[in-house]
């Protein structure tokens, strides 16, 4: 028996049936076991090179170091699926919605993509302004409604081209309610219309047909008519930069509110440029920023600002940042709608080049309508591969029984009952009348009657496009080793997630219990050191200093608090004094290592090219934190400490094997 199973595999190795997955095994060892879960040298190394993108040769240590690290991940994932994890429907949904923009690039063709892609760098190099009329038409309108949109939309233009102003004729005509001045309501204020004015955008900001019309409009000219998904539109270019890319800068900001007076404006206006004509003169721009921005949120970090491309701030904000060239360029006083702003340049990150951006730009155009483009494409393509094949009578059968029930959602797919023939046919795979009986029913929507030839075949197409796409998508894995590769990452990532989240992170924070007794147990790892609670007043001069020692030792006496003592101070300029209550130690506060460690108000010391006053409420010695003062800390370093040691409860819970012999035929 046992001879005549070695004859047979032996025919089988040498008639080549077996060989590939033999040569496979030895070509992609095994490197680890975990209880029956195999983990080949080449998943190792894939995950490797990810994870160490700057290693020319492996150094054996960080591959050891690495390993360790691979190994408690893997451990993870398996007790996940044991915990049969991976069965459930919430997880299968969630691995479902990465699946399916995974497999977009894979239902697209190159040659078009390649165009798409080459065209959006292009674009990318510059930063448009354009208004726009829109008159609203629906995606699948009527032809009568669409000859109506288009003869609405070709009137207005003749009225600007005759030399009606174009922000009129957006305010008065266009459909989007953004263009005219709202009443407020019960929900939201009053707002201004922006006169169709959408300020800056890129490449992939807006709808493909918009975004192709207002890159190929000259500045100052107005489009002829575009038609996109919401209906059709004319475009006026006001301006076209280089693009600004990403852009890095600090504010100071002095608000005035919406609609407010004009002395109110004005007063902003001039507290601006004072703190403005400060800066020329040398005053440091954080400092100012952290005393004087109305931006509260930015002037906490010497007024710096998230990073933020040209759609997300307003144009008179990205016009100013575009005349700034070199990182520490300040700009004069700038008016927006909501106040002045002083701005400063820290960085700007202008587009990469072409290789540097691709693969971002390629999966951003892979999630953009213009993909349909290369998709049609596809489609054409999988067609002759899997040897489509339609009858054409069988789809002239539906149009005497289908009527315009179907545009009120009314239609009943029994009316195709008799309708039982083959359709279309590939790939092997036969697709009946009564699939596509269930589709037109599951697709019928309340819309604007047309003629049920022409309804009838643009649903024929799209359920022959969809079930093209969904056979091969449903190949993507046999096909595809690397798509099948990235699945398998997406799947051990998600499980890792959740199983952590479950055991560590929300446990940290929902076990009170345990977070008391960690403390308790790591209780000298928290210490106060010796604290002042106290005011620090700060000063530009030492004149302004020593009066300002009579004006707090004043309002100690009188019970009044620091607020009152720069009421005082600041009474030609709200730039001469600052103050900051709290408590502070010599660690995080350099300048109390200098303050006298008694209570009281001490003297004036040079500090900075300032003058500093500390006013010493309570000297607070050294003690232990209370939870309630470090939460956020205790709970990271619990959960630190929990998932170490459930990771020792994983490597003793589990048969671990690894041939560390193979790690030298590792190669980068």
């Amino acid at each position: 028996m046992k001879r005549h199973s070695a004859v047979f595999l032996l025919f089988l190795f040498l008639t080549g049936i077996l060989a590939p997955l033999i040569a496979q095994e030895i070509s992609d060892p095994v490197l680890i076991k975990l209880n029956g879960r195999s983990v080949t040298l080449s998943e190792f190394e894939s995950a490797y090179r990810k994870n160490n993108l700057n290693m020319q040769v492996a150094d054996p240590k960080s591959v050891e170091e690495y390993l360790e690290l691979y190994i408690n991940f893997n451990l993870k994932v398996l007790e996940a699926i044991n915990m049969g994890m991976d069965t459930n429907a919430v997880f299968q949904r969630e691995l479902a919605g990465y699946r399916e923009q995974l497999a977009k690039p894979y239902l697209t063709d190159q040659q078009v993509t390649d165009h798409l892609l080459q065209e959006a760098y292009e674009r990318m190099q510059y930063d448009i302004r354009a208004s726009h009329i829109l008159i609203n038409l629906g995606e699948h309108a009527s032809p009568a409604d669409t000859l109506a949109a288009w003869q609405r939309i070709t009137r207005i233009r003749e009225r600007i081209m005759n030399g009606e102003a174009f922000e009129k004729m957006a305010s008065e005509e266009s459909d989007d309610p953004s263009a005219r001045d709202q009443q407020a309501t019960a929900n939201r204020p009053a707002m201004r219309g922006n006169g169709g004015d959408l300020g800056y955008f890129t490449v992939l900001d807006m709808v493909y047909p918009f975004e192709a019309a207002a890159y190929n409009t000259p500045v100052g000219q107005v489009s002829q008519p575009v038609r996109s998904s919401f209906g059709y539109h004319l475009i006026k270019v006001t301006d076209r930069l280089p693009a600004l890319g990403r852009a890095h800068v600090a504010h100071i900001m002095t608000i005035f509110q919406p609609g407010s007076e004009a002395a109110e404006q004005e007063s902003a206006r001039q507290r601006s440029q004072e703190i403005y004509e400060r800066i020329l003169a040398g005053d440091d721009f954080g400092e100012m920023a952290s005393q004087y921005s109305e931006d509260r949120s930015s002037a906490r970090r010497n007024g710096e600002m998230p990073p933020f491309t040209s759609n997300r701030m307003v144009p008179e904000f990205i016009k100013a940042i575009s005349q700034l060239n070199e990182p520490g360029d300040i700009s004069e006083p700038v008016r927006t709608q909501f106040g002045w702003h002083i701005i400063k340049l820290i960085e700007k990150t202008h587009p990469g080049e072409f290789e540097d951006v691709a693969l971002e730009l390629k999966n951003r155009i892979a999630r953009d309508s213009r993909s349909q483009l290369s998709q049609q494409v596809v489609i054409s393509r999988l067609k002759k591969e899997y040897g489509f094949n339609e009858n054409p009578q069988a789809l002239s059968d539906f149009f005497t029984v289908v009527d315009e029930s179907i545009f009120e959602r009314k239609w009943d797919p029994e009316q195709a009952a008799s309708l039982q023939a083959e359709l279309f046919s590939f790939a092997g795979h036969k697709v009946y009348q009564p699939a596509f009986a269930e589709y037109l029913s599951r697709s019928q929507a309340m819309r604007t009657p047309e003629a049920i030839e022409t309804y009838v075949g643009a649903m024929y197409e799209s359920f022959v496009n969809e079930k093209i796409l969904s056979y091969e998508d449903s190949q993507l894995e046999s096909k595809y080793p690397e798509f099948r590769a990235i699945m398998k990452e997406y799947h051990d990532g998600i499980l890792l997630f959740e199983l952590t989240d479950k055991l560590v992170w929300t446990r940290a924070v929902e076990d009170s219990l345990g977070l008391k007794e960690f403390l308790a147990e790591h209780q000298q790892d928290y210490i106060w050191p010796d604290r002042l609670s106290a005011t620090i007043y700060t000063f530009n001069d030492k004149r302004m200093a020593s009066r300002a020692r009579r004006e707090v030792n004043r309002a100690q006496r009188q019970g009044l608090d620091h607020i009152a003592v720069l009421e005082k101070l600041n009474d030609t300029s709200s730039l001469h004094a600052t103050a900051r209550k709290g408590t502070f130690s010599a660690e995080d506060e350099e300048v109390i290592a200098r303050a006298q460690w008694k209570t009281g108000v001490g003297k004036p010391f040079a500090w900075n090219d300032k003058f500093v006053i500390v006013h010493v409420h309570e000297v607070l010695p050294s003690q232990p934190k209370k939870l309630e003062e470090i939460r956020g800390l205790l709970i990271a370093d619990y959960q630190n400490f929990l998932e170490k040691q459930w990771v020792e409860e994983l490597r003793s819970k589990y048969r671990i094997e690894v041939h560390r012999q193979l790690l030298q035929q590792l190669r980068f």
